[in-house]
């Protein structure tokens, strides 16, 4: 079994594709780009994808959602990892001798009021978390740092310099894993995922929600997306509580299919476990090389 993932080892991805495999054999294989992994899954290059779809400080990762529209792809798995992003250096050093910070958009913004304390680090982008430590190994400048969590550090032989300087002490990324879409089956798990586009009516939201209390269908979440074709007009994510079972669900879709333009049906899943948070500190300064 061979995952894909964005990005390099010993990023947060990485941790979820462990989480996936549980005692099964598998090889991960990392990409450049959300789009090339996806294109990856797409030409048969890969088994499976892992995408982070949401996250609980800084909310939906629209860059992989938005990829997720169109494709004849479906999710099979969802998997929570916890999130500790650490400051990370070359050495041990003191805040105060920190330049830039190096990390994924995502993490930075989830660092955010940490490091409105440091105003003279400058905040950097990078493609990813752990591709910001191996950026770290390799530059000359030992002024520099990184986010990413501490087993980054640890398989890169950096310094971790600060635990949990995450804004939310209880982080936590939501990561969907997804297979080619194949035959559909008449079988309801957990939770149903589904993007739809609807005529841009009046009412047509409310159209469309009324199906699923008509059907005493629970939606855990439902976000709106700009429909790319058209200006101002949107789309939206749905997450199904699946628990009605199928014949609910089946008849709810059907009656959808008469006020939307376009469904697409993501996947069908067992719901994941959310990581526990127990004692959680923030900016523990440790040190440790």
């Amino acid at each position: 079994m061979l995952i894909g993932y964005q990005g390099v080892e010993g990023s947060y991805s990485t941790v979820a594709c462990q989480s996936f495999s549980g005692e099964n054999n598998y090889q991960t294989q990392g990409f450049l780009t959300f789009q090339s992994l996806v294109d990856a899954l797409l030409h048969g290059e890969v088994d499976y994808i892992a995408l982070p779809v949401e996250n609980s400080t800084s909310g939906p990762i629209t860059r992989t959602i938005d990829l997720l529209k169109y494709l004849d792809i479906t999710a099979t798995d969802e998997i929570y990892v916890k999130v500790d992003h650490a400051l990370i250096t070359k050495h041990p050093m003191e805040l105060s001798e920190i330049t830039k910070v190096y990390s994924h958009p995502e993490a930075l913004v989830q660092c955010d009021t940490y490091f409105s304390q440091y105003p003279h680090i400058e905040v950097l982008e990078y493609m990813d978390t752990a591709g910001a430590v191996e950026r770290l190994k390799h530059a000359e400048d030992n002024t520099i740092a990184a986010i990413a969590g501490s087993h980054a550090a640890a398989l890169y032989g950096m310094t971790v310099t600060q635990e949990n300087i995450s804004d939310n002490p209880f982080n936590t990324t939501r990561f969907l894993f997804f297979k080619k879409k194949e035959a559909p089956v008449n079988q309801v798990l957990d939770k149903t995922s589904i993007y739809v586009e609807a005529n841009h009516s009046v009412g047509s939201l409310s159209d469309m929600l009324n199906i699923f209390k008509r059907h005493d269908i629970n939606l855990l979440y439902l976000m709106p997306r700009p429909v790319q074709s058209e200006p101002f007009a949107y789309g939206f994510f749905i997450d199904i509580d699946s628990g009605a079972g199928y014949e609910a669900l089946h008849m709810a879709l059907k009656e959808l299919e008469d006020i939307c333009t376009y469904i697409n049906i993501l996947g069908n899943y067992r719901k994941g476990k959310i990581p526990v948070y127990k004692g959680a500190l923030q900016y523990e300064t440790t040190f440790n090389s």
